[in-house]
């Protein structure tokens, strides 16, 4: 049995005029507008009761400003959406759109996979998933939003949480990576200065105890692309189990850019 899915867009700003301070704009000085988009969607995989069944729920902000069209589409397809369908297609589409086909395909490929394993002996809550995201937006460095996608996946009894962070540059109107923030070759002095901060939160006076200690056994450290770029420090968010056991849980690495001075673009 299918239900409908709801779409409820609330707008969550107001617009603000450009403030002729000498400072980098804020994003109500920009007049930036957010809009939410709430989904709930539930499909079962039989006619029985109880039956297995997927769950999607959703709540995504985006930026409705038209001159923002293109940063919504990097944003969902830059892994929030889990799987990224979206990445079968270079064709751009609106956020509504978007959600909508993750949704359909989600839905299909959960009937194409449990359909060929569930039999009437198996348990319900055995073969039923779900997928749910929750996001929030604060802002941070040089009129940079810190978009954050908390996320949550279930299959039976298991679920899996994480966080994801991906930092909008609004004068540009994209996305930012590391190497759009350091200068080249900057992966080595920035793992250093991430290792010296890990230390400090883990007590640890050297690498060697660092690594005895359970953080970064099997890999050399390293920057990993889910940050937040804040006002005075950027924030390295390692998920559950990345660089040390699952049990430790989310691990964030604060740096702030005083310290690594030297390896900033700007």
């Amino acid at each position: 049995m299918r239900h409908p899915i709801y779409f409820a867009i609330i707008l969550a700003t107001a617009v603000w005029t450009v403030s002729a301070c000498k400072h980098k704009p804020t994003m109500r000085e920009m007049g930036i507008l957010l809009d939410t988009l709430n989904v709930q969607a539930t499909a079962s995989l039989t006619d029985s009761i109880p039956s297995p069944h997927c769950e999607v729920d959703l709540e995504v902000i985006v930026i409705s400003n038209k001159e923002y069209a293109p940063v919504n589409d990097s944003l969902l397809r830059s892994g929030i959406l889990s799987p990224e369908y979206l990445s079968l297609t270079d064709k751009q589409i609106t956020p509504r759109a978007a959600i909508d086909s993750f949704i359909r395909r989600y839905e299909a490929d959960y009937k194409t996979f449990y359909s060929g394993i569930f039999t009437d002996e198996s348990d319900p809550q055995s073969a039923s998933i779900g997928y749910s995201l929750r996001t929030s937006i604060e802002e941070g460095k040089d009129s940079t939003l810190c978009y954050k996608a908390f996320v949550s996946h279930k299959q039976g009894a298991i679920t899996t949480n994480y966080t994801l962070c991906r930092n909008i540059d609004l004068p540009r109107k994209r996305l930012l990576q590391l190497d759009d923030i350091f200068v080249h070759g900057y992966e080595r002095g920035l793992s250093e200065a991430i290792a010296n901060q890990l230390m400090k939160q883990s007590a640890n006076k050297d690498l060697q105890s660092l690594r005895q200690s359970g953080f970064f056994v099997n890999s050399d450290i390293y920057p990993t692309p889910n940050f937040i770029l804040g006002d005075k420090s950027i924030t390295f968010v390692y998920v559950a189990g990345e660089i040390a056991d699952r049990d430790r849980g989310e691990i964030q690495v604060e740096v702030k850019y005083s310290e690594i001075k030297r390896l900033l673009k700007r």
